[in-house]
Order: C-alpha cells, then structure tokens, then sequence
C-alpha cells in the first residue's frame, strides 16, 4: 500500500501475461466500485492505467474550524482476459490498496509522488534541518501528521517554548513551535489552507491586514416619458439611467510579519493551494469567530532570503470565494 497525492499523475503499470489480449483495472473508491478501464496488448505488453484523477474526484477537503481527516480509500484489482476487448476467459490479481491524499508532487520529485507511512505533513526546514511551525503567544493548534498511513492531527497548546514529537520505527522527530510576538495586532489573521500533502495546515500572518468591498453594476436607458393631458412629460425624480447586477465583493490583504527562510516553503504552498480559508471574527458577533473561504490572488513567489532581503516579510492579497450579497439560491 501507497499514500499516493492525486494532485499528481499516479501511473499503475502491469504486464500482460502468457496467452492473454487484455487486462481490465476494477477501480474501488471508498468502498463504492467506480470504474472499469479496459486496455488491449499482446504478451509481455506494459500497460498503464492512470487513476489519480479518477479518485480525486470523490475527495473534496472541506474546512468548518474542525480539523478532520479527509483521505481516500483506493482498491483495484486486475482481471487478465485471453481476447481482446475483455473477452474470452480469464483470472483476476489480488487486490491493491492505497490511500489517497489531496497533495501533489513537484516535478524534481519524480513519478508517482507518495508520503510516508510516519511523516510531519509539513515542509521541512532545510536550513536548520528540522520540523518547524508559528504560532501567536498563547495560541493552541495542530500539526498533520501522518501516522501508519493515517491523515491525523497532534495538537500543541499554549505552553511556550513547546516542542511536540513522532514516534516513529526509525526514533523520534520533533517538530518545534516557535511563538511569535504579534501582540500590537492582536493573534494575526489565521490561513488554513490544504498543503502539497494534502493536509490542512494553519498559516498565521501577524502583521496588519487590510480589507476592502468593490461593486460592480450595470445600467441601461429607460423611457420615463408619459403622456398627461394629451402631452408627453417626465419627472426630474425617475432616473433615466437604471442599475441592474449590482453585486460586491471583499478582498483581503495579509502582511506575514517576519518568518525565517526556512518558511519560504510554507508560503510557496499555500500560493499553490486550491482550497484556503480565513478565520475571523464574525462581523456581527465580534466575540465569535467564523471560517470563510478565501481565494488567494497572488500568483507569483519570489523566495526571499536572509542575505537578500535582511528581514523576510510576505503581503498576499485574498478574495472572498462568494459574492458579499447573498445570492446563494
């Protein structure tokens, strides 16, 4: 078994054997038989079948300030038929199973990127070789992890300094909170995104925050003339020019405050990630908080770098993913 990320190709090979014309992959997701692909090939034949975007579309990560773990369940089997087509007879292989997770491989990674069986769903900083994550003074959270092919979440609580770990067949991996000092802002803006791993991970941006509402409209020419006594008048009161399509949206812009270099993954994928929410105080009832779904318009990275740069700092601008008015129907 593989956790394999279905954000990337994942090629499953097989070889066609002795007296067979084709093999058939009995594709199983969660549970619920999907998919049968049938390939044609003569003996010694390599045949492969692509399936990550086939079960990607039956895992949809949702977020609703509940850390969940949301993976698929894979299974196929391979049926070896002695005719072209699926015909004739035939044996089945036994089952394949893996675990599917919503992440993605970079091309320098190679083909069918997976994650391990016990491995932090975070990037590793490189540069002092170690697991890292940056938390508001005060601020309990979580971190992924997979554990025996197990999407799950180890939380860490306000204590400062904090170190939580792994245990893992090969010894122990710590990962390290650092606590960030944001007080003049309060805790920052909270980002949860979903990684290159497939797992959701907080990303805090501590320094100010600007939000903004834009309209857009359209109009069209009215005829507000009327006829009154056998002439034709207008009232100065009705507008000639009438707004139809009134809508509003909000956009958000979040400066990080100063992260080490080590972090630059940690930006670089939330840039790349498809599903992102905001965690903020509910507009009408300040004292609570509430989680919307955001979409990041930044679409360049530049890695920045303590020798470049000095102090490293990040602003990305955010879109609401909804329409300020409701038109949801």
């Amino acid at each position: 078994m593989a956790n394999i990320l279905l954000r990337s190709p994942r090629l499953e090979s097989v070889t066609v054997p002795s007296a067979m014309n084709s093999v058939e992959l009995e594709l199983t997701i969660n549970g619920t038989l999907r998919y049968n692909i049938i390939k044609n090939g003569t003996v010694g034949t390599v045949l492969t079948f692509e399936i990550a975007e086939l079960v990607r579309d039956y895992l949809n990560v949702t977020f609703n300030g509940t850390y969940t773990a949301q993976t698929a369940d894979i299974s196929f089997i391979y049926r070896y038929w002695s005719l072209p087509n699926g015909g004739g007879g035939g044996y089945s292989s036994s089952a394949t199973t893996h675990k599917g997770f919503d992440g993605y491989g970079t091309f320098m990674e190679g083909i069918n990127p997976t994650v391990s069986s016990y491995e932090w769903l975070i990037e590793k900083d490189v540069i002092k070789d170690g697991y890292y994550f940056y938390a508001p003074l005060g601020v309990s959270g979580v971190v992924p992890v997979s554990t025996n092919s197990v999407l799950s979440y180890t939380g860490f609580d306000t204590s400062n300094p904090q170190t939580i770990s792994l245990a893992t067949p090969i010894g122990n991996v710590l990962v390290n909170i650092i606590r960030v000092n944001c007080s003049r802002y309060g805790e920052g803006n909270k980002i949860t995104f979903v990684n290159k791993y497939g797992a959701l991970q907080d990303l805090w941006f501590f320094l100010k925050s600007v939000k903004t509402t834009t309209s857009t409209k359209e109009t069209y020419n009215a005829n507000t003339i009327t006829i009154s006594g056998g002439n034709a008048t207008y009232s100065v009161n009705n507008p000639t020019k009438t707004v139809f399509n009134k809508s509003a949206n909000q956009k958000i812009i979040l400066s990080s405050g100063y992260y080490p270099e080590g972090a630059n993954p940690f930006f670089e994928d939330l840039m790349l990630s498809k599903q992102i929410w905001l965690t903020q105080p509910d507009p009408y009832d300040p004292s609570t908080e509430q989680v919307v779904p955001v979409i990041i318009n930044t679409s360049s990275f530049t890695y920045k770098t303590s020798l470049n740069d000095k102090l490293i700092e990040y602003t990305m601008e955010f879109d609401m993913a909804f329409d300020y008015i409701n038109n949801v129907r």
